[in-house]
């Protein structure tokens, strides 16, 4: 009983957590553009650590800094369109 209690729950959240996701796309124009939240999440997913700052440098482009656990920081750029980190 308990097992399937913690399955309902995992389940909520999961599809609370992919609905929040969904609703970061939002339309500029015909072109849909992703937020800064989910831009920092991509970079952070990928590299790790903890998201110093983001910054919208134009509408097409996020920088992203963040302080690694061995006390690096890097700077990636995130196409706001694709959300592809590019390549510095």
């Amino acid at each position: 009983m308990l097992f399937r209690v913690a399955l309902l729950m995992l389940s909520v959240f999961l599809f609370a957590l992919h609905a929040n996701d969904a609703n970061a796309v939002y339309n500029q124009g015909n072109q849909k553009i992703i937020s800064a939240k989910q831009a920092a999440k991509i970079v952070q997913k990928k590299y790790g650590g903890k998201v110093l700052k983001v910054n919208k440098q134009s509408n097409n482009v996020y920088k992203i800094k963040i302080v690694k656990a061995n006390g690096q920081v890097i700077s990636k750029k995130v196409n706001a369109r694709t959300g592809k980190i590019q390549q510095n």
